[in-house]
């Protein structure tokens, strides 16, 4: 089982291409927490202005990967 974030909202449980895309995301350590834009500017002053919003298709899901690796969650990690 995994914990997703208070942030997760779940789409129609027939929405097989959505809940592929969640999958997706989870199983790369993804788990709706926040995720910011400018990683390295995260210790300042944070403001939402400066979290990214979640993909929505796949090719964005594969992109969103790449470019925010750095944040993913890591089991055994500590924060």
């Amino acid at each position: 089982m995994t914990v997703l974030n208070q942030k997760f909202r779940p789409p129609k449980k027939a929405d097989i291409k959505k809940w592929k895309i969640i999958e997706f995301l989870k199983d790369n350590g993804f788990v709706f927490q926040h995720v910011y834009k400018d990683y390295s500017k995260r210790n300042g002053l944070v403001t939402s202005d400066n979290y990214v919003d979640y993909p929505t298709t796949i090719e964005e899901a594969q992109d969103f990967i790449q470019k925010y690796r750095e944040q993913a969650y890591k089991v055994g990690a500590k924060k």
